[in-house]
């Protein structure tokens, strides 16, 4: 490992402590590890071990995809693997959210990769929000930017200022993926003519959309399921997000919808 390399990884941990809030010392903690080791590290006076490395970006809480980034920086090997959707160990994973797509018909479901774009979709999701021969969209695009979201949502500002809150939270967890960065600026200019609101009504139990199509509102309960535990990239940064009806006016159009 050079000097450099070392260097390089103490400034990249560094970053990410500080990042996170946190003193050396308490990592420290987090990570049982000694204060001064920590020091060292970050100072390139210590070559961090494969176990210590582990350590530290559990404590940090560092997304799998960074922390390939600290491993190669430390002088060894990735730890998580770095495949395509498309792999074939990754056949069983994509055969579920296949059938989990599957299963919710005729209720939409969305899978979405890191940056929000599209990868999968059942056939109520393609009815509901996408037009016949549309490009794969990113979602951020899709939901937020002035068009057919925006009017077919009831409550637009509370829905979409969240969806920022959210997608602002994920770019906070990876600080050093500037597409994820610009993604959250972008989000935040599609609302620059989109008044935030201060709360929830108090009867709210969880913000979800209300649907305005034709003369029917359609309520919505909306859910996101991930892989617990993933040790591969892919699986990390890939999310199911899913949409219930909270009545059963809503079912009914969802059913009637699944069958026009």
């Amino acid at each position: 490992m050079t000097a450099q390399a070392q260097s390089g990884f103490g400034r990249l941990m560094k970053q990410w402590r500080q990042h996170r809030g946190h003193s050396q010392l308490e990592l420290s903690l987090r990570a049982e590890v000694s204060q001064k080791h920590i020091s060292f590290m970050e100072t390139g006076r210590s070559r961090p071990k494969e176990d210590t490395v582990h350590k530290v970006v559990e404590a940090l809480e560092i997304p799998l995809r960074d922390r390939n980034k600290l491993f190669e920086l430390a002088g060894l090997a990735p730890q998580y693997a770095e495949v395509s959707i498309s792999d074939q160990a990754v056949t069983p994973y994509k055969d579920a959210l296949i059938r989990l797509l599957a299963q919710q018909d005729p209720f939409p479901a969305y899978v979405v990769d890191r940056w929000w774009n599209l990868v999968e979709t059942n056939e109520a999701g393609k009815k509901l929000f996408m037009a016949p021969g549309a490009d794969t969209p990113n979602l951020v695009d899709a939901f937020m930017a002035p068009g057919m979201f925006r009017d077919m949502v009831m409550n637009f500002p509370e829905v979409a200022w969240a969806f920022y809150r959210r997608l602002r939270s994920e770019a906070l967890q990876a600080p050093a993926d500037a597409r994820m960065q610009e993604l959250a600026e972008r989000a935040k200019a599609y609302l620059s003519d989109v008044p935030e609101p201060l709360h929830l009504g108090p009867h709210e139990l969880a913000l979800c959309p209300k649907l305005k199509i034709g003369d029917t509102v359609i309520n919505t309960v909306t859910m996101i399921a991930q892989f617990s535990e993933p040790n591969a990239i892919v699986l990390d940064e890939l999310r199911l997000e899913l949409v219930f009806p909270a009545d059963a006016e809503a079912a009914a159009f969802f059913t009637m919808m699944s069958q026009s």
